[in-house]
């Protein structure tokens, strides 16, 4: 016989499919695809119990962000993870959420350009990613400079303001389901409220999910 792999051929319109096309709730998977990944990066760097920063849109500063302070990236790293689909630094463990490499790109389902600020052992880098003229996803550094802040990253998309509301009421959905609950900035009035655990353990608890019993590991 003659065997053959399949392959697939990368292009702007495959691109929009991993993109958007896989995300049903375009809002909801982006608020939670970053915070997993800053949730990734504070247990690699040892600080499983240290909340992530979130930013949540207003008139005045129209964006939303989510920042860690974990491991950081370098230029390389950046360029690794930011422009391969399927590239992830955490496929070999169980102890992360994210495993497939997508979740870094998943503001470009709603958002054709975003802005990724990495500080890695005291050089900042700024990024923009950017879909070019044939849709491509592409990225351009555009500052780097020495730092005294700590390491991490910061991934910021500018939201419509016709969304300001869908924003805030899917990240109070999402982490909800949070340990620990993430430091959120920009919205004075901003209420999370957990879930409530039925039953819990050393490191595991079953909590109700829509009527039902959800397990999460904490």
């Amino acid at each position: 016989a003659d065997d053959g792999r399949f392959k697939i051929a990368f292009n702007a319109k495959m691109a929009k499919i991993l993109a958007d096309g896989i995300y049903s709730d375009k809002i909801t998977s982006i608020i939670r695809e970053l915070s997993c990944n800053a949730v990734d990066s504070h247990v690699e760097s040892g600080q499983p119990n240290l909340s992530i920063e979130v930013h949540l849109p207003g008139i005045f500063e129209p964006w939303f962000h989510v920042r860690d302070f974990g491991v950081g990236l370098d230029h390389t790293q950046v360029m690794n993870i930011f422009t391969c689909y399927g590239a992830s630094t955490k496929t070999n463990s169980n102890d992360f959420i994210g495993q497939l490499g997508l979740g870094s790109k998943s503001p470009f389902s709603y958002v054709d350009a975003f802005d990724v600020t990495a500080i890695k052992d005291g050089v900042m880098r700024q990024y923009s990613m950017y879909k070019d003229e044939e849709g491509m996803p592409s990225v351009a550094l555009l500052l780097e400079e020495p730092t005294t802040e700590r390491n991490g990253v910061t991934v910021k998309i500018p939201v419509l303001q016709s969304d300001f509301n869908y924003f805030r009421e899917k990240a109070a959905n999402v982490f909800r389901w949070f340990t620990p609950v993430p430091q959120v900035v920009g919205m004075s009035d901003f209420e999370i409220k957990p879930v409530e655990p039925v039953y819990s353990g050393t490191d595991w608890m079953i909590r109700h999910k829509k009527g039902e019993i959800g397990r999460a590991h904490v």
